[in-house]
C-alpha cells in the first residue's frame, strides 16, 4: 500500500504547469473532489473556519506591510526571516513574521528552504503588483465580511431571495457603517472602489477571450467597417476599463476610430487608458442609451448584478437606440447548466446574490428575461472551460408589431 500511495504522490506531483485552460479547469476540479473524498468533516471543518482565514489574513498583513511589494522588487527568490523584516515598510517584530511565514508556508503562498529561509512562489509574488493586491484588498473590504453576514440575512428574511439591492448581507455588514448598496459604496468611496475594479480587470483578463468563442466575423464585414465612419460598431456598456473593447479592437484593427464607444460611470472612465480609436464616455445604464444605431451593443457580467427588475430596466433603456434589423445585442454572462455547474457559476451566483440581489441565470431564464424586454435569442455560444457564454439577439419584430 505504501508503495502504490507513493506512486499516486508522485503522479499528483508531475502534474505540468502548462496545461491550457480547460485541463487545468478540469484538473483543479478533480483535485477539489479528491481532496473533499479524502478529508474528514472535522479536517474539512478545520480548514474552511481557520486555515483559509487566517492565511487570507497573513497575506493582507504582508500587504499592509508593504512585505510583497518589496520581495517583488528584489527580484523574489530566497530571504531570510532578517532580510524580509528589513524588507518591510513598517517595523515589525521578527517573530511575529516568522510565525506569520510559518503559516504562510501550510497555505502553500511561500516555501521554506531552511530555518528562516523562505522562498517566493508565483503568488506571492503576483501580490506585489497593484492589480492582485488591490484584488485581495477587493476581498478584505467587500467579500470577506459579506459573507460572514449572509446566514443572518437569509435568516432575518425568511429564508426569501433577495429582490431589493438595498436589503442585502452587504448592506448589513459591519464595515459598511453607511449601510450602502455595493455600487453606492464603490462610488462614494475610493477605496472601495479601486478594489473592485481591479478586481472586475483581473477576472475579465483571466475569462476566455470572448471574441475567441464568439465569431464577430459573423456581425462585422467590410461594410459595417464602412458604415463605421458615421454609425457605431461596438457600444460596450459597463465595459469597465475596456478590456472586451480592446480585444474586438484586436480582432478588428481597421475599424474607424470613435466607432468603438467604451462606457461606464464617470469615476471608472476617469481612470481608463485604452487605444485612442476606443471612445470613452461616462454613461449610466439606467438611463435611456444615447448612442443610436450601433451594430453591436455588448454587456459583459452587467445584467447579473441585478434582479430582474433592474435587469429590464437596463435592457428597456437599450431598446430605443436599436437599429430595426440591423443591431444586435450581445451579452456575455454565466448561463447556469440544468446540472453540473461549474465551481466559478455557483460561487459567483451566491455572490451576486449577497451583494446587490442579482442573479446567475438558466438559459430559460434568459429566454424569459430577454422577451420580456422584447429580445429573442438568436444563438448562445459557450466558452470552451465552461463559464460563460455570449448570448446573441436582436429585438424581436414579433413583439413590436
Amino acid at each position: 500500500m505504501a508503495q502504490s500511495i507513493q506512486k499516486i504522490i508522485s503522479a499528483l506531483d508531475s502534474i505540468p504547469s502548462g496545461l491550457d485552460d480547460k485541463e487545468r479547469t478540469q484538473v483543479t476540479e478533480a483535485l477539489r473532489r479528491t481532496l473533499a473524498r479524502l478529508q474528514t468533516p472535522l479536517e474539512r471543518s478545520r480548514e474552511m473556519m481557520l486555515l483559509h482565514p487566517l492565511v487570507y489574513a497573513a497575506c493582507q498583513t504582508g500587504i499592509d506591510l508593504d512585505l510583497w511589494k518589496a520581495w517583488y522588487a528584489s527580484g523574489g527568490g530566497q530571504k531570510s526571516l532578517v532580510e524580509l523584516v528589513k524588507m518591510c515598510s513598517k517595523e515589525c517584530d521578527p517573530n511575529l513574521l516568522r510565525r506569520l511565514l510559518r503559516l504562510l508556508v501550510i497555505g502553500n503562498v511561500v516555501e521554506e528552504r531552511g530555518p528562516d529561509i523562505f522562498e517566493s512562489t508565483v503568488f506571492s509574488l503576483a501580490m506585489g503588483e497593484p492589480s492582485c493586491a488591490l484584488m485581495l484588498q477587493f476581498g478584505t473590504r467587500h467579500m470577506l465580511p459579506m459573507a460572514l453576514e449572509i446566514s443572518s440575512h437569509l435568516s432575518q428574511t425568511g429564508y426569501q431571495e433577495p429582490t431589493n439591492a438595498e436589503d442585502t448581507a452587504y448592506t448589513k455588514m459591519g464595515s459598511n457603517s453607511e449601510k450602502l448598496a455595493f455600487f453606492a459604496r464603490c462610488r462614494e468611496q475610493p477605496e472601495c472602489r479601486e478594489g473592485f475594479v481591479a478586481f472586475m480587470s483581473n477576472t475579465t483578463a483571466w475569462k476566455q477571450n470572448w471574441t475567441d468563442f464568439f465569431d464577430t466575423s459573423t456581425l462585422v464585414d467590410e461594410a459595417v467597417i464602412e458604415n463605421g465612419k458615421t454609425t457605431p460598431i461596438l457600444v460596450d456598456v459597463g465595459g469597465n476599463t475596456g478590456l472586451d473593447t480592446t480585444r474586438f479592437l484586436e480582432k478588428h484593427p481597421n475599424v474607424p476610430t470613435g466607432s468603438l464607444v467604451l462606457q461606464d460611470t464617470s469615476d471608472t472612465i476617469a481612470m481608463v487608458k485604452v487605444d485612442l480609436r476606443i471612445r470613452a464616455m461616462a454613461h449610466d445604464f439606467f438611463q435611456p442609451q444615447p448612442i443610436l444605431g450601433s451594430r453591436i451593443y455588448y454587456l459583459h457580467a452587467i445584467l447579473h448584478d441585478w434582479a430582474d427588475s433592474q435587469a429590464l430596466q437596463i435592457l428597456n433603456n437599450l431598446v430605443p437606440a436599436f437599429k430595426r434589423g440591423y443591431s444586435k445585442l450581445l451579452i456575455t454572462d454565466v448561463v447556469i447548466p440544468p446540472k453540473g455547474a461549474s465551481t466559478f457559476q455557483a460561487v459567483v451566483d451566491v455572490l451576486m446574490m449577497a451583494a446587490g440581489a442579482g442573479r446567475e441565470r438558466t438559459e430559460a431564464a434568459w429566454t424569459k428575461l430577454l422577451n420580456t424586454a422584447g429580445f429573442k435569442i438568436v444563438k448562445v455560444w459557450p466558452d470552451a472551460r465552461g463559464i460563460e457564454c455570449v448570448i446573441e439577439a436582436e429585438l424581436d419584430e414579433e413583439s413590436s408589431e
